[in-house]
């Protein structure tokens, strides 16, 4: 009779374990140092790709918004994992809930046009510092991956001077969205007084638009790439298709500051 309840205890246990999964899970980022999603497969899937987006410096209490978009892969049961080390995680639609003080899905997802776009805020600490973002993420039950972490500066606006912007390194950092049509944003941070130019390139290596181009005082800087016309923004002539638009596809774009390069690449949908 034990024998039978205890095979009865263990159906009910793997029942819930089982069923859980595709109404989120906690607890499976590298924030808690564990194996990842590893309830199928404790391999991870390469071809699987989880990217956090979103700003990269905060004021203290203040609320950004991010995503993390996971595709690669089967796309068929899509789920996630996201955590923070500090602040507090804040859904943006009824694609995530909390659990635990981590975002997870309420249910499995589905790959539109080969990725899922998880949205989220992120209301930063009381206090300036570092904050890491965690993202740990499935295409299918057996094919997951972690995202690469993702930090967050909090800091005051009158905090930001010469003297700690030169302790920080050039820094280019990955446009948002991404990827984007028609606009997207691509904020730097220039450690010295330097002429700095930030340009876009087609796949083909053609400049498509010259962003900046003029001397920087230390400092972290945002600018907007528009491909749509505007007095600011007149339409650019690179990029363009034989239909008189801009050719969906990959650009690159490149920031100098000095002898200083550093160059990322974004993707134009359409």
């Amino acid at each position: 009779m034990k024998n039978y309840l205890l095979l009865f205890a263990i159906l009910i246990f793997a029942t819930v374990t089982l069923s859980a999964y595709p109404g989120g899970i906690s607890g499976a980022t590298k924030k808690s140092g564990s194996t990842g999603c590893n309830c199928h497969t404790s391999s991870i899937t390469t071809t699987v790709s989880v990217v956090i987006q979103g700003p990269a410096t905060l004021q203290p209490s203040q609320t950004g918004d991010y995503t993390v978009t996971v595709s690669g892969g089967a796309g068929t049961a899509v789920g996630v994992d996201i955590a923070t080390s500090g602040g507090t995680l804040k859904t943006s639609d009824g694609n995530l809930k909390v659990l635990s003080s981590e975002l997870t899905q309420p249910s499995k997802k589905v790959f539109s046009g080969g990725q899922y776009v998880f949205k989220l805020k992120l209301t930063a600490p009381a206090t300036t510092g570092k904050v890491t973002l965690y993202a740990t993420a499935c295409s299918k039950k057996s094919q997951w991956n972690y995202g690469s972490n993702f930090e967050v500066t909090v800091q005051t606006v009158s905090g930001l001077n010469e003297e700690t912007v030169k302790e920080n390194s050039f820094q280019l950092n990955q446009n948002y969205p991404n990827p984007f049509n028609p606009s997207t944003k691509i904020s730097y941070r220039v450690p010295d007084l330097s002429k700095v130019s930030l340009k876009v390139y087609d796949i083909l290596g053609n400049e498509v638009a010259t962003l900046v181009d003029e001397e920087k005082m230390p400092g972290n800087y945002e600018v907007t790439f528009n491909l749509q016309p505007t007095a600011n923004h007149p339409r650019l002539t690179g990029g363009v298709s034989t239909k008189g638009g801009y050719a969906s596809g990959v650009y690159f774009y490149q920031l100098k500051a000095g002898n200083l390069v550093q160059t990322r690449k974004m993707i134009l949908t359409k």
